[in-house]
């Protein structure tokens, strides 16, 4: 697991309009496997990062279908990660659920890419929870 805070990453790029920050060096991350970034530590703020064949794959770690964070512990087969919690699976590629039949939610799906030794996400944008939300609202 890798814990960062977004209000301290100086290592930010500028591309085609977006900003991407550095996330960890690019040994990092093996082939084959997933890996936990909990941001601000808030548990909702997660990614998940895979590297398959080469290619890297930045998801949002928190599968929709029981707000469970173990999208980066998930069996990977055939470019897709399935959860190991409940089996919901989703493409590497594009977060979406591959089976309808478990509904239309999928995962948010990050730009990454690798320059100098660096791994670069595009910056993440989280969406908490409604029923977070709605908490947050009744303590106040």
């Amino acid at each position: 697991m890798f814990k960062l805070n977004l209000a301290i990453i100086s290592d930010r790029i500028q591309l085609d309009g977006k900003e991407f920050i550095y996330l960890c060096q690019s040994d990092s991350v093996y082939n084959g496997r997933g890996y936990q970034f909990i941001f601000d530590d808030d548990l909702d703020k997660q990614l998940a990062v895979f590297r398959r064949d080469g290619q890297l794959y930045c998801l949002s770690n928190i599968c929709p279908h029981r707000h469970q964070d173990k999208i980066f512990d998930g069996i990977i087969r055939d470019m897709k990660v399935s959860c190991p919690e409940h089996g919901w699976t989703y493409e590497l590629a594009t977060g979406k659920n591959v089976n309808p039949l478990q509904g239309l939610r999928k995962l948010k799906k990050y730009e990454i890419f690798e320059k100098n030794g660096k791994i670069y996400i595009e910056f993440p944008e989280f969406e908490i929870p409604k029923w977070r939300e709605k908490m947050s609202l009744d303590n106040k």
